[in-house]
């Protein structure tokens, strides 16, 4: 009986995820300090972030 292992590799929805979310964090973080917008604007990319951040690697099953 043979073991199989599974193998990880780059999730790239989820490195693009957390792309978006950081750009969007620093126009957001900007839009805060320079105009006074509310705060409340960071909340969807700190939500990409996180999101994007724990589906960077993906498990895949090996090949027959």
């Amino acid at each position: 009986m043979t073991t199989t292992t599974s193998h990880r590799r780059l999730d790239v929805a989820g490195l693009l995820l957390l792309l978006v979310g950081l750009a969007f964090g620093g126009l957001g973080y900007w839009l805060t300090v320079a105009h006074d917008v509310n705060a409340l604007v960071l909340v969807p990319s700190v939500v990409a972030i996180t999101t994007g951040a724990t589906h960077l690697t993906k498990r895949e099953a090996p090949r027959p």
